[in-house]
């Protein structure tokens, strides 16, 4: 008996996982924000096979977004009297 050796190749990562991940347990405020968000959601969980046809930019585009919002701007300089 001869033993062959199978290569088992790992699938590749799925990015949007990645992004994805970033908003869980994140809180993301009233607004156009988490309307997409819980669109996107939605779509994702329509499909376990293809996430409903999420695509990546989608998911980079709302993260950027949101994270534009939490950024915080330089603190204004106190009036001097």
């Amino acid at each position: 008996m001869s033993t062959e050796e199978v290569e088992v190749k790992p699938t590749a990562p799925d990015l949007r996982l990645k992004v994805w991940k970033k908003f869980h347990g994140k809180f993301l405020p009233k607004g156009p924000l988490r309307i997409r968000y819980k669109a996107l959601m939605e779509r994702w969980e329509s499909n376990p096979e293809s996430h409903g046809e999420v695509t990546l930019e989608e998911l980079k585009a709302l993260l950027a977004d949101w994270r534009t919002t939490q950024a915080k701007g330089p603190k204004p300089k106190a009036a001097k009297a």
